[in-house]
């Protein structure tokens, strides 16, 4: 009789694309836009981290950012995707098996979310994000 041995190996599971961002000079000002003009409805505001979430009635959320001096992401010149993962740990070992570049560190807005931004091969900019308040 043969044993056999079963190794457990996570793998990365993306769950999909579910966001997209760009940064904007005047939050207030990009809200008002978005949603008086744009038709978009208001999900989340949260002034402290100078962070937007808007809606149509299908698709991706857009996510507004408020520029700061120390981001290399300015008004006017980014749209960054960001790939949903089940686990950001297992997605970022198998980045970094891959020799992906990472930008930054992994940020965490602690509850909500864990976000690491990345470049694919062209230079385009993309981030991982694990949302904890479902996990």
């Amino acid at each position: 009789m043969h044993l056999g041995i079963t190794i457990f190996k996570e793998i990365m599971k993306t769950l999909g694309l579910q966001l997209v961002w760009i940064t904007v000079s005047d939050i207030k000002m990009a809200i008002q836009f978005y949603t008086d003009v744009i038709g978009f409805k208001l999900l989340e505001f949260n002034e402290d981290y100078g962070w937007a979430e808007l809606s149509g009635e299908q698709g991706a959320w857009l996510g507004l950012a408020q520029a700061q001096p120390e981001s290399e992401f300015k008004p006017g010149a980014n749209a960054v995707p960001t790939i949903t993962v089940e686990n950001l740990d297992v997605a970022l070992k198998e980045l970094e098996k891959n020799k992906v570049l990472l930008i930054g560190s992994i940020q965490e807005v602690p509850g909500e979310v864990r976000m690491q931004t990345f470049t694919d091969r062209d230079g385009n900019t993309f981030q991982l994000c694990q949302i904890l308040k479902y996990t």
